[in-house]
């Protein structure tokens, strides 16, 4: 749905944006949509509009939306093992994202399977969230 989006207002407005920056769709998986697919609709519109370059950054994306991925943090102790570390970040992600999986994957960087995978390997338990059942095409892109 983004990538359509984008595409769409691209050619309205005839600029040349060819998609988004990873950090920027982090921030819109993250955002709650209160609005729904109409307030994504307008915030990619003016992201568009409002873009200087060839993709659309966190820069270009509204205050309230970057707020969201601007304000997240991580506190990981110095000394701890790396497996420990990255266990802490699928953790602590998998909770900001309220164990959407898909979202923190996505916001990770790695495929579902993959923190699937990691999630028995470090043996955290989670429960299977209503959005998991669903296919990724109702994620927004």
């Amino acid at each position: 749905m983004i990538t359509s989006f984008i595409k769409e207002f691209a050619d309205e407005n005839g600029k040349a944006i060819s998609g988004i920056d990873p950090k920027a769709r982090s921030a819109l998986y993250a955002y709650d949509w209160p609005g729904n697919v109409r307030q994504l609709r307008n915030c990619l519109e003016s992201a568009v509009v409002m873009s200087s370059g060839n993709i659309i950054t966190i820069d270009d994306l509204p205050p309230t939306i970057r707020h969201e991925d601007e304000n997240a943090s991580i506190q990981i102790p110095v000394g701890i093992t790396m497996s420990d570390a990255e266990k802490e970040i699928i953790i602590q992600t998998l909770a900001s994202q309220n164990g959407n999986k898909s979202k923190t994957a996505e916001i990770l960087g790695i495929g579902r399977k993959t923190l699937h995978r990691k999630l028995d390997e470090y043996g955290i338990e989670s429960k299977i969230e209503p959005e998991d059942l669903l296919p990724d095409t109702e994620h927004p892109d």
